[in-house]
């Protein structure tokens, strides 16, 4: 999840009331293991910094890593040796299960150790995680020659990661300003997946708008296609917060602000009929689409049971596997445009900093090269798409992978450019507004309330949340 400063576009009312991995630059002489270093001008006792940067400069220290099981994090697995020979510094990472990576982060945060000195985030995270003091402002350390090369090229990055990545912690009215926690190295927005095949065989011209894509799917709904009888619609529907990215498409399309005014919108009139366009989509969707989270809707998609799909561009690696069933029958399109025109949602994930962390610099150090050209390039081929950087999404490694894809290079970075942005009001208590929103739409979903009724009924609970 994911956005940033102001939106694009049609995505820009979605955002209005909200405010909202190459080289390295380092310093010369070796901090010691128990001084947390600082960027220059900073005061932490380390007497030693030059005003050079020296690959060797943390030489000696050691550095621990916490990683969600992701390609991001086996691409780190399968390169570290090289910036261990480089640097001379020892990195020792772990990686788990999203569930218990998530709990696991925010304990050792929460504690105030350093433990671990760099952990994958994303924007809801570094909600949490930042307005407590638990994470290192990387702006400095990106600002300083001394502990930054150069050519790293932080403006390379998408401008709308980079602001996905800030938030003026004393300031809820500030997306897009104040700290930089984190660095972005993984990027999905959300778009519209298509089995041309079928529309083929039904005459059916690829959606442009929300009322065609419902019109496509009542019509391919239950029909049988290669001996098999279809869905029109599959999409996730569980009652977490995940679910908003998919719905981001229509939320942001129909201009729904979350929060106006330090009050909860979600139930405006935009609200109740985004809720209400997506309610007749989804009814098109397998009963058992209530419940599903992003893998069991995307396993139901490549399984080839359903015509049209929303969620992250970036699954297409599993569409067009050599085993998928659907390889080279998916079309990839813009999300659908509505009355505020088209939008999309944003997830990053990205690299922090522990606050606490005793080796700031070799930690900033490996932040730095993981998000680096060469690495991001590298990570291509290991299944870590999008590339955050716009110089490797129009690399020739990215044209290579995507070749038999279709249009999906071209769309995936047009939704990035032009549509994606992180849609939500930054604030710690994010996860727990965002979950209240996701069950009223599922509550829509499986008719036991009408949109209005149930968007009311969440609006008064997100009020007392953000109280």
């Amino acid at each position: 999840m994911r956005k940033n400063s102001r939106m694009n576009g049609a995505a820009k009312s979605f955002s209005t009331a909200i405010a909202g991995l190459a080289v390295v630059g380092l310093v010369t002489g070796c901090a010691t293991a128990d001084t947390a270093d600082t960027p220059t001008g900073a005061s932490d006792g380390d007497t030693t910094k030059s005003e050079s940067f020296d690959w060797k400069a943390y030489e000696g220290q050691e550095i621990n890593l916490l990683l969600n099981q992701h390609p991001l994090a086996d691409t780190l697995a399968a390169n570290v040796g090289d910036f261990e020979a480089l640097t001379g510094i020892t990195v020792n990472i772990e990686s788990l299960a999203e569930s218990d990576y998530m709990v696991k982060l925010t304990t050792e945060l929460q504690s105030g150790g350093g433990s671990y000195d760099m952990f994958m985030t994303a924007s809801p995270m570094n909600y949490q995680y930042a307005a407590p003091g638990w994470m290192e402002d990387l702006q400095p350390w990106v600002d300083d020659p001394t502990q930054t090369a150069a050519d790293w090229d932080f403006e390379d990055f998408y401008p709308a990661l980079i602001s996905a990545s800030r938030w003026d912690t004393t300031d809820f009215g500030g997306a897009g300003q104040g700290g930089l926690w984190s660095i972005p190295a993984n990027e999905e927005g959300y778009a519209l997946f298509y089995r041309q095949d079928i529309l083929d065989a039904y005459g059916i011209e690829v959606p442009n708008t929300h009322d065609e894509l419902i019109a496509a799917a009542a019509k391919l709904d239950g029909v049988t296609f290669e001996g098999k009888e279809i869905s029109g619609f599959v999409a996730r529907g569980d009652k977490t917060y995940p679910t908003l990215n998919p719905f981001s498409t229509f939320g942001g399309a129909y201009g729904v602000q979350d929060i106006v005014d330090g009050k909860a919108a979600v139930n405006s009139p935009e609200g109740v009929k985004a809720v209400e366009k997506w309610v007749e989509l989804m009814q098109y969707a397998p009963a058992a689409a209530s419940t599903y989270t992003w893998y069991e809707a995307m396993q139901d998609f490549i399984a080839g049971n359903a015509a049209f799909y929303i969620d992250a561009d970036h699954m297409a690696p599993g569409f067009e596997a050599d085993d998928s069933p659907i390889q080279g029958k998916v079309g990839y399109a813009l999300p659908p445009e509505g009355p505020e025109g088209r939008s999309s949602g944003l997830w990053v994930w990205s690299f922090g900093m522990n606050e606490a962390s005793q080796h700031k610099g070799a930690t900033w150090q490996l932040i730095q090269w993981a998000t680096s050209k060469d690495i991001l390039t590298n990570a291509i081929g290991l299944g870590n798409m999008n590339p955050t950087r716009m110089s490797v999404a129009q690399s020739d490694e990215m044209v290579a992978a995507t070749s038999t894809w279709g249009n999906y290079n071209a769309v995936w970075q047009e939704i990035l450019a032009e549509h994606a942005a992180w849609p939500h009001s930054p604030s710690g208590t994010w996860t727990e507004v965002g979950d209240i929103w996701a069950t009223a739409i599922q509550s829509a979903v499986l008719g036991q309330q009408t949109a209005k009724e149930a968007l009311d009924e969440a609006a008064v609970k997100i009020d007392a949340a953000i109280k």
